[in-house]
């Protein structure tokens, strides 16, 4: 791809300009979303997402979230994986109590969000796997 010297100095201009006004770039926020789908008999579904700005990160379940309902197991808690395994210390709250509809929920700076391809529901105290999220 050839450009003209009027193209090259525009796009300078645009560049030097947006660093100026203080804008963000666009590879600084990050936007991932998935499904959530039930394992070992669980029926969960709904949308997540896991949004990062600037210096924080977010897990946010859908409108459309539902956590089986007839079904109450101990110590739920989200955290990331890879491979349907998850990733110990990527845990991102103390417990889970929501069981339908929208939650947000900040991810602890000391996870990278971008090194996993999963998001995970899971019993921490049995080591079960509840649900799983493929992010892209």
């Amino acid at each position: 791809m050839t450009l003209s010297r009027r193209q090259f100095v525009g796009m300078t201009l645009i560049g030097t300009t947006s660093a100026m006004l203080g804008a963000t770039p666009l590879l600084a926020a990050e936007k991932r979303k998935g499904s959530l789908s039930g394992r070992q008999g669980y029926k969960v579904s709904g949308s997540v997402q896991v949004k990062k700005h600037g210096d924080k990160t977010v897990v946010i379940l859908g409108d459309d979230y539902l956590f089986d309902p007839a079904k109450n197991p101990p110590d739920i808690k989200i955290g990331f994986g890879n491979g349907e395994k998850y990733a110990k210390g990527s845990k991102i709250h103390d417990e889970l109590t929501v069981k339908k509809g929208s939650a947000t929920f900040e991810v602890p700076a000391s996870i990278d969000t971008s090194k996993y391809s999963e998001l995970y529901i899971y019993c921490e105290q049995f080591t079960v796997i509840l649900a799983v999220a493929p992010l892209k």
